[in-house]
C-alpha cells in the first residue's frame, strides 16, 4: 500500500522510535556488540535509552544543544542518538579518523557544547576542544568504564545516576534539527547538513515501503554510525521494524564473515569494497553464508564482473541497489521483483523527481541525461551557517539539486550515470579534491595542483594528484605524498600517487578541468601492470 503524506506524523524522532521499540517483543534481542557479544533486549534498550535521556538532561544538556560524537561504532553510540533526539538536542557525528584540526573545525562549525568519545580518542578530542578556549573540556562524556575515562564523565554514569524521568521539550519537528550530518562538499571542508526530526521520521516510513530486511532477521552493521547510511538508514531502521542489530566496532573480512555465520542474516547491506571481498577473498568459502538470500549495495557504482561473481558465489538472483544522499535521504531502491541491471530502482513514495538538462534547464524526456532534482519530506533544511551554499542547493521553487547526472527509462527506472560533483569515493568515504589541493599548495615547491580519483577495483577510487612545480624548485613524488599524508585523515591519503605536469588544465574562469585530469588518470590506470 502506498504511503501518503498524512501517514507521516509530525513528531519528535525520539518519541517516534521509542513508540516502535515498545511495540516489539521486549524479550527479543535488539542490539548486540559484535566485539564482545554483549546484548540488549528490546526492554533493556528502551530502559537504557530513557535513562540516558534523563541523565543527559540532568548533566545540563538542553534543547538544541549540539552534542559532538567522535567515536567508532558501539551500542551506546546509537543509544545516545535516540536519547539526544528525545530531549531535543542536536546530534553531531564526527568521523573519528579526522585529525585534531579537522575535529576542531567541526566543533567550531557546529557550536558544539558537549562531546562523546572513546578512551583512545580522548587526547585528540580534548586537544581540539582546548583550542576553542571555553569550558567545553569539562563536558566530555566517554563511552567506557570509569577506570578508562580519567577525570571525564562516563556515559554509563549518566545512565546509572538517572531515574529515567525526562522532559520532551516543545518544538517543531519540521524545523528542529535532530542531527548535523557531514556533507563532503566539492569546494573543501565538509558542510554541516541540517536534518530535521521530520526528515528522518518520513524517510524511515518511506524505506518501509521497500523493506531492506524483515523483523525476524539480523542486520550486521559495519557502516560507520557517523554516516546517515549507518546511523538511521540501517541502524535505526532495524529497530523500527524490530529486528536484531549486530554492531561492528571495526570492519575486518574475518569478523564480518564470522558474524554472518553466527547470526545468519538473510539480507546484507554493503558497499562496493565489501562486494569485492565477497567476490574474490578465498576465506569466503571457509564460512557458512547460506542464510544470505539478498544483498543491497550502495554508495558507489558496481562492476558487472564483481556483481556476477557474488551472485554466483552466494547463489543470488540479483544485487539490489539504491540511490540517496545525506541532503535528500534515500529516494530510490530496487526490489527483488522489479530489479533492472545497473538501475537504482524506482522513485519511492512521497518523493518527486525531475531530470533537468544541465545547459538548457529544460526537463529531460525518457532516457535523456540530466541533473537529478528531488523534492520530498526527507530533504534537508539546508547547510548550517552557509546561506549561499543553501541557496545554490535549492531552486527558487524548492527542488534540491543533487549534482548527479542520471536518466529515467520509460518504465520509471533511474540510472545514475555520472556526477557533476567532483568528489572522489574511496571505500565509501567521500574525499573533496579541493581539500587535498589546498594542502599541496602549502608545499614550498608546488605552484599548482589538481586532484582526481584514480579508478581502483577494490577501493573504487584512489586520490591522485597532478602537480606543477615552482620554477627552480625540486621535489620528488614520495616527498609530496609524505607531506600530504602527514596532514590528512587516512581515507584522504594520496594512494593514487603524484604525477608532475607542465600545467593544470582550467576553464577560462579558472576552474580545474577535472574531466581532462580524470582521462589522464584512466589512461594511467590502464597502463598499470596487473597484480
Amino acid at each position: 500500500m502506498a504511503l501518503k503524506l498524512e501517514d507521516v506524523p509530525c513528531i519528535n524522532l525520539g518519541q517516534f522510535i521509542l513508540g516502535y521499540l515498545k511495540k516489539h517483543d521486549g524479550k527479543s534481542t535488539a542490539l548486540v556488540d559484535g566485539t564482545t557479544d554483549k546484548s540488549y533486549t528490546y526492554s533493556e534498550l528502551i530502559e537504557r535509552t530513557e535513562r540516558a535521556a534523563a541523565g543527559l538532561q540532568r548533566f545540563g544538556v538542553c534543547k538544541d544543544d549540539v552534542i559532538g560524537v567522535v567515536s567508532s561504532n558501539c551500542p551506546d553510540y546509537l543509544i545516545a542518538f535516540y536519547a539526544s533526539a528525545l530531549i531535543g538536542a542536536t546530534f553531531q557525528p564526527v568521523n573519528p579518523l579526522f585529525t585534531t584540526e579537522d575535529i576542531k573545525k567541526m566543533f567550531e562549525q557546529g557550536g558544539t557544547k558537549y562531546v562523546m568519545t572513546m578512551p583512545e580518542m580522548i587526547p585528540k578530542v580534548t586537544a581540539a576542544i582546548s583550542s576553542l578556549g571555553d569550558t567545553a573540556s569539562s563536558k566530555v562524556i566517554v563511552f567506557c568504564d570509569a577506570n578508562a575515562a580519567g577525570d571525564h564523565v562516563t556515559f554509563q554514569s549518566l545512565v546509572d545516576s538517572s531515574d529515567g524521568q525526562y522532559t520532551i521539550p516543545a518544538g517543531d519537528p519540521k524545523k528542529d534539527v535532530v542531527a548535523l550530518m557531514s556533507s563532503s562538499g566539492t569546494t573543501g571542508f565538509p558542510k554541516a547538513v541540517l536534518i530535521s526530526h521530520y526528515a528522518v521520521v518520513s524517510n524511515t516510513l518511506i524505506l518501509d515501503t521497500a523493506p531492506l530486511t524483515h523483523p525476524a532477521d539480523s542486520l550486521i552493521l559495519f557502516m560507520p554510525l557517523f554516516h546517515m547510511y549507518g546511523l538511521y538508514v540501517l541502524a535505526m531502521y532495524t529497530h523500527f521494524i524490530g529486528a536484531r542489530l549486530v554492531i561492528m566496532k571495526k570492519y575486518t573480512p574475518d569478523d564480518y564473515l564470522r558474524l554472518i555465520e553466527k547470526y545468519k542474516p538473510n539480507a546484507l547491506q554493503v558497499v562496493p569494497p565489501i562486494m569485492v571481498m565477497l567476490s574474490k577473498n578465498p576465506k569466503v568459502s571457509e564460512y557458512d553464508l547460506s542464510s544470505v538470500t539478498s544483498i543491497s549495495c550502495g554508495a558507489a557504482p558496481l562492476s558487472k564482473e564483481i556483481e556476477d561473481n557474488v551472485k554466483t558465489r552466494l547463489n543470488l538472483t540479483c544485487v539490489r541497489q539504491g540511490y540517496g544522499m545525506t541532503e535528500i535521504g534515500v529516494t530510490h531502491f530496487s526490489g527483488k521483483d522489479d530489479f533492472r541491471y545497473k538501475s537504482v530502482g524506482k522513485l519511492l513514495s512521497l518523493f518527486e523527481m525531475k531530470i533537468v538538462h544541465v545547459d538548457t534547464g529544460k526537463t529531460c524526456g525518457v532516457d535523456e541525461e540530466g541533473e537529478i532534482w528531488i523534492k520530498g519530506p526527507p530533504v534537508c533544511l539546508g547547510y548550517l551557517n552557509a546561506p549561499e551554499e543553501t541557496k545554490n542547493f535549492f531552486t527558487e521553487d524548492g527542488w534540491a539539486k543533487t549534482g548527479d547526472i542520471g536518466r529515467e527509462d520509460e518504465d520509471g527506472y533511474l540510472f545514475v550515470v555520472d556526477r557533476l560533483k567532483e568528489l572522489i569515493k574511496y571505500k565509501g568515504f567521500q574525499v573533496a579534491p579541493a581539500s587535498l589541493e589546498d594542502v599541496l599548495l602549502h608545499h614550498d615547491a608546488v605552484a599548482d595542483a589538481g586532484v582526481v580519483g584514480l579508478p581502483d577495483e577494490e577501493a573504487g577510487e584512489l586520490p591522485r594528484a597532478y602537480v606543477v612545480k615552482k620554477p627552480g624548485k625540486e621535489v620528488i613524488e614520495k616527498e609530496l605524498i609524505d607531506f600530504v599524508n602527514g596532514k590528512v585523515a587516512p581515507h584522504m591519503k594520496l594512494r593514487g600517487g603524484v604525477e608532475f605536469v607542465s600545467e593544470i588544465p582550467r576553464t577560462a574562469s579558472g576552474k580545474i578541468l577535472r574531466k581532462t585530469l580524470r582521462e589522464k588518470a584512466k589512461t594511467f590506470a590502464g597502463q598499470m601492470p596487473a597484480l
